[in-house]
């Protein structure tokens, strides 16, 4: 049956365009039938109905508020069809059947008579159309609710089917890739999850993610992820799948979640640094006491030994190197002992901009020669940093040295002062060889070092100072395109406060690359 056959089926498309209602009798079915007429929401499946009036008694018309409505009522069926030649549908309610037959033979052509007992399915329809009406409202408050919670929800959420295509998903994941929700729907999930400004987040499949574990188990999986966002800065994940199962207890969707827990991680990661440092604090009391001591008997019993003219020249040699791994152990243990000590108090505060170019001063006259350029900026009218200068240089220093370790082969090397909010910032950049994820991870771990020989203790204990100073550290890096670390330092907030002057030796600003107005420190020239 064809779909013009169907819609001809109904009765009203073919010119049945309204039915006008008269009610004989008020017995059981009435308010149904009354609330029937009244009821536009139905005529969608019905033509538009009007109740005409009623034959009843006054007093049972006034008992079922026909007087109060203003409904016409009447004697006789008879009156209600002389005072109503509209109607078209004749029901009778009334409790005896006596007379039925002679009321169906009396009454017009055009007039259609329903008995008590076919009543009963108007009445059916009436009460059908009430449990819909409460079941949509229902259904709409769960689907709003719904709605409002995966929209509003922070977290990427998607519905895939048994091979891993989107069936669906909540807006912040296709807002993120800024095409329409329905270009994605049918696509492998990896090809819709992305980063910022439409990274991939997986750039090819993966055999291992939740997604492929749940459709293999049918249970429910989780993993952290770590990926590198656009501007190089470490991002961690947490991705969730979940089995979700048809009536017949069948796999038949799988739901995955991912969620990005960053900043949860990054706090957990400080929280574990703190941890360490107190060991490291315990550890060095220890190590002050029981191994110093006894380190600088041995030490000067060796230089005493030295010196003995009786020593051959291969005696000399040995004595030489137990000296030497004297005094590095001596250097590893100050380091601990400097990590480990709380910072002194003190209000002094300092000028970024001097310390950045006293830094790079300092680095152009202790490695000249080596192919190394250091240029900087700095914005102007920078406030002063709520920083003790020895310390905040000390950082500074430190960087330097790791973005010069970085580029073994000499380069530049970009150093910029500017204002973050209530912040000052200091910026290294350096173009070397960059981070793995994985080093990205570890960068600020206490005795992690990527580089032989080293302590691990660089890193750290810039983030240990800029804690002290209620400030931050960030670093992001990519591979093979270098590395940049910043300091974020509180501000001096003073109504008194005025801009310190650049130093002589440069300019005021100086852009971050070489160009007009621009001048670098080289390293292979000493001015």
């Amino acid at each position: 049956m064809g779909q013009g056959e169907a819609e001809r089926v109904c009765l009203w498309e073919d010119g049945l365009r309204e039915c006008v209602l008269g009610i004989v009798g008020t017995g059981t079915g009435f308010a149904a039938l009354a609330a029937l007429a009244e009821e536009r929401d139905l005529e969608e499946f019905l033509p538009p109905m009007r109740l005409a009036g009623v034959a009843c008694t006054h007093e049972q018309a006034d008992s079922r508020g026909l007087v109060r409505r203003g409904v016409p009522f009447h004697p006789t069926w008879q009156d209600l069809l002389a005072a109503h030649p509209e109607v078209t549908m004749l029901v009778d309610l009334r409790e005896e059947r006596l007379g039925l037959t002679d009321l169906r033979a009396a009454l017009p052509p055009h007039v259609s008579l329903i008995d008590r007992q076919a009543a009963v399915f108007l009445c059916a329809l009436h009460n059908m159309h009430r449990a819909g009406a409460h079941t949509r409202s229902r259904l709409g408050h769960s689907q709003a609710m719904l709605d409002a919670v995966v929209t509003q929800i922070r977290e990427d959420i998607l519905l895939l089917d048994l091979k891993g295509r989107v069936l669906d998903m909540n807006p912040h994941v296709y807002q993120r890739t800024g095409q329409p929700k329905a270009s994605l729907q049918g696509l492998p999930c990896w090809q819709v999850q992305t980063l910022a400004r439409g990274v991939p987040f997986c750039p090819e499949p993966c055999a291992d993610c939740p997604v492929q574990t749940t459709l293999r188990t049918e249970r429910k999986a989780e993993a952290r992820m770590t990926r590198v966002s656009p501007g190089g800065e470490l991002l961690y994940f947490r991705v969730y799948s979940y089995p979700i199962f048809d009536e017949r207890g069948d796999m038949a969707q799988v739901m995955v979640m991912r969620r990005d827990i960053t900043a949860r991680t990054r706090l957990e990661r400080e929280r574990q640094q703190a941890e360490k440092l107190s060991v490291v604090g315990e550890m060095s009391m220890y190590l002050a006491h029981e191994i110093r001591n006894p380190l600088c008997a041995i030490g000067g019993f060796i230089n005493a030994l030295g010196r003995s003219p009786n020593l051959d020249a291969a005696d000399r040699e040995k004595v030489e190197i137990i000296l030497a791994e004297t005094r590095r152990l001596d250097a590893m243990l100050t380091s601990v002992l400097n990590f480990a000590r709380p910072a002194a108090p003190g209000g002094s505060d300092a000028d970024a901009t001097v310390l950045m170019h006293d830094a790079a001063e300092l680095m152009r006259i202790g490695y000249a020669g080596q192919g190394f350029t250091f240029c900087v900026q700095a914005d102007p009218g920078l406030p002063r940093a709520a920083c003790d200068p020895d310390r905040l240089k000390q950082c500074l220093v430190n960087l330097l040295k790791n973005a010069m370790e970085a580029m073994p082969g000499g380069g530049e090397i970009a150093l910029r002062a500017l204002r973050m909010d209530d912040m000052v910032a200091l910026e290294v950049r350096d173009q070397g060889r960059g981070m793995t994820p994985r080093e990205l991870d570890q960068a600020f771990s206490p005795f992690h070092s990527s580089k032989a020989g080293g302590y691990g203790l660089g890193l750290a204990m810039i983030r240990k100072i800029m804690d002290e100073a209620g400030g931050d550290v960030r670093i992001a890096s990519t591979q093979g395109q270098g590395t940049t670390v910043t300091l974020l330092v509180p501000a001096v907030l003073s109504l008194a406060w005025s801009p310190s002057p650049a130093p002589d030796i440069l300019d005021d600003t100086l852009p971050l690359a070489p160009g007009p107005g621009a001048r670098t420190i080289a390293g292979g020239t000493d001015d």
